[in-house]
């Protein structure tokens, strides 16, 4: 039910809308309201939903959690394919490419292709399942919120419609799933061995999405902040790497 409720969810609300044909309309109003706070604010948190911004999250916490590092690794290969593969396939035209300049309002990068789904929701999904399905449930409504709050900014930077949030949504969560399948048969996370290679990984990735163009320099803040999180996180990691992983050791979702 962890995984089937939530997918079923993002149906129901993706129906509604095709149904109402209000999926422009959510857009709009969306977009709207999201402009009484700061575009920064927005282009930060769009940010952190970038594949090397999650990453970075996520490994901050390599030191105390590998399994997330580990689970999120393995997902790469099948959120890969349903993001580009599914673009490629529909390839649904942005928001700027249809409605008109005046009616809504866009933060750093004018997208106009490939709308459908969005990677970024997928992303913050990806790494909200790996901690509902991988950890305590007390983490999970934080965990939750922050991939919410994710998938509404790339509407607040007009980048993408609500049905793209609620398939990234649904396909980041189904992947989720599968990664946590993964790395519950193999436990590479669980020795120091694999908890030093997490840690390298992480300290790859620094300079990687340090330099990144992620097309919204207004959210370059929120690039630093991660980059520092992590590389501490993953020294951390290096200099202390057998903890008790107890709290980690859940089997496949259900």
């Amino acid at each position: 039910m962890r995984v089937t409720l939530p997918i079923l969810a993002c149906v129901l609300c993706a129906g509604i809308i095709l149904v109402t044909d209000s999926n422009k309309d959510g857009f709009l109003v969306g977009n709207a309201v999201a402009q009484w706070l700061p575009p920064s604010l927005w282009a930060g948190i769009t940010n952190l939903g970038s594949v090397y911004g999650t990453f970075c999250l996520i490994a901050t916490m390599v030191a105390w959690r590998p399994r997330w590092a580990a689970t999120l690794l393995l997902t790469v290969p099948f959120g890969s394919l349903y993001t580009f593969g599914i673009k490629k396939w529909v390839a649904m035209p942005r928001p700027a490419a249809i409605c008109a300049p005046e009616t809504f309002h866009v933060i750093d990068a004018t997208l106009l292709e490939h709308s459908f789904p969005s990677g970024h929701t997928l992303t913050a999904f990806v790494a909200a399942g790996t901690v509902v399905f991988c950890s305590r449930r007390r983490l999970a409504w934080l965990a939750l919120s922050v991939a919410m709050l994710v998938a509404f900014s790339r509407i607040a930077v007009g980048a993408h419609w609500p049905l793209d949030l609620l398939a990234g949504a649904a396909g980041g969560w189904a992947t989720a799933a599968i990664g946590c399948a993964l790395s519950a048969r193999w436990r590479f996370w669980e020795n120091v061995h694999g908890q030093r290679a997490l840690a390298g990984i992480a300290l790859v990735c620094v300079p990687i999405f340090f330099f990144e163009d992620t097309q919204y320099p207004r959210g370059a803040w929120m690039q630093h902040l991660l980059c520092v999180t992590c590389l501490l996180g993953a020294f951390y990691a290096l200099w202390r790497p057998a903890v008790s992983r107890t709290p980690d050791t859940r089997a496949e979702p259900q």
